[in-house]
């Protein structure tokens, strides 16, 4: 992968400061050579110049520590992405109409620690909006804008196809779009083991963990965790490329949360919009197949109940998504319909941006983006949703449209 201009200047600082460290008339390895412009850490005019030194200059060969040294800049990556957003909100009920400017900023460090460990760190932005948004509102007088840790993980690959993740990382299980049980922002914390094989021409993913929500103190019974399991596969069927798979998530709420669900106490960051349920464990089931009909279409489905929804709405417990999409040259459309009853999911982390995060709610999703170059591209998103009365701000439609500029490097 071609890398961008600030990753190469970086990894060229580290390069650089180790030739400088070095003889001057020493050669470099061809093999590392390969492992640099491979990684992106040199040019293809480097490539050749260090090449031909090479050859010029054998006898001079540098040192293994040397080496190791130079090899470490190509085994990092640095990586981010910026987004700018204008976003417009229409309601009929209690929720607030919105007109406002948004933007997110990521950027992160990557690297092979070691054969089979990674690591990574990265940055965001992010105002007090919980886990499930990294968007800055523009609206501070040109004040400082926050930044948070996004990501802080390790992920080692203990045997072949096993790997052990820990700390802040991206969501490890398999899903398809929409975002119905989490928004595609949160990254959970806690630790997850993933583990990959090939069977009879199918992949099977499985995964499974605990993650930490809210650590109460010393008692477990403060605690408050979800335990989580999944098994999914992929293969190709007819010619189509077919994701089939089933999860359970078991949250496990603290007396203090639970109390603040059921009583609509905002003081946490954990409370719902819409749940009234003190229980949540959630069965999904999901389905995901690309065929060529001429131009490639991807068709998908989410399933999800709550088994052990509780209180006077305990049988408002399944959710449930179908989509479609398409890519046609450098654009993309898609499209997904979906019905999610009060206490089918947890509300504070579904997609925040359907119906403001609220169940009780369903409608459809339009998307279109242009991809302008290869890190750069335009898009929209128009969300036209309907609100149940069983919420706290009742009946009423919630239409939100975004525009998106997104640059990536």
């Amino acid at each position: 992968m071609k890398q961008t201009k600030l990753s190469v200047a970086i990894k060229a600082t580290l390069l650089g400061a180790s030739i400088v460290l070095a003889p001057a008339s020493f050669a470099v390895d061809k093999e590392l050579l390969d492992i640099l412009k491979a990684n992106g850490a040199i040019t293809e005019d480097q490539y050749t110049e260090l090449s031909m030194s090479n050859m010029m200059n054998k006898q001079n060969k540098p040192s293994d520590e040397m080496l190791k040294k130079m090899a470490w800049a190509g085994k990092i990556k640095v990586k981010g992405d910026l987004r700018l957003r204008n976003e417009n909100r229409s309601t009929t009920n209690g929720v607030s109409d919105k007109g406002r400017q948004r933007y997110r900023a990521r950027i992160g460090v990557y690297a092979d620690i070691t054969k089979n460990v990674k690591g990574g760190i990265r940055l965001a932005t992010g105002d007090s909006e919980g886990p499930t948004s990294t968007n800055e509102t523009i609206n501070d007088r040109f004040d400082r804008d926050d930044v948070w840790v996004d990501l802080a993980y390790i992920n080692w690959e203990a045997l072949n196809g096993l790997e052990l993740i820990g700390g802040k990382f991206k969501q490890p299980w398999e899903q398809v779009s929409g975002g119905m049980v989490w928004d595609s922002d949160l990254n959970p914390e806690g630790g997850a083991l993933r583990y990959t094989t090939a069977l009879g021409g199918v992949d099977i993913i499985t995964t499974a963990g605990v993650l930490l929500m809210d650590d109460g103190g010393s008692s477990k019974d403060d605690d408050s965790t979800v335990n989580f399991g999944q098994i999914a596969t992929k293969f190709k069927l007819a010619g189509a490329k077919t994701k089939l798979g089933v999860s359970v998530f078991d949250y496990s709420l603290s007396d203090e949360l639970q109390y603040n669900l059921t009583n609509s106490v905002d003081t946490t960051d954990f409370l719902g919009k819409g749940n009234d349920s003190t229980e949540y464990q959630l069965t999904e089931v999901f389905g995901e197949t690309n065929l060529d009909l001429g131009l490639p279409v991807k068709l998908y489905g989410h399933y999800v109940k709550n088994n052990d929804a509780d209180g006077i709405n305990s049988g408002e417990d399944t959710a449930w998504l179908l989509g479609v999409g398409t890519k046609m040259g450098k654009w993309k459309a898609s499209y997904d319909y979906r019905e999610v009853e009060l206490n089918s999911v947890f509300a504070a982390f579904n997609d925040s941006d359907f119906a403001d995060g609220y169940t009780d709610s369903e409608g459809s999703r339009w998307k279109l983006s242009y991809e302008i170059n290869k890190n750069f591209s335009v898009g929209t998103t128009y969300l036209d949703t309907e609100m149940g009365k069983l919420t706290s701000k009742g009946e009423g439609d919630v239409d939100t449209w975004q525009i998106d500029l997104v640059a990536k490097f």
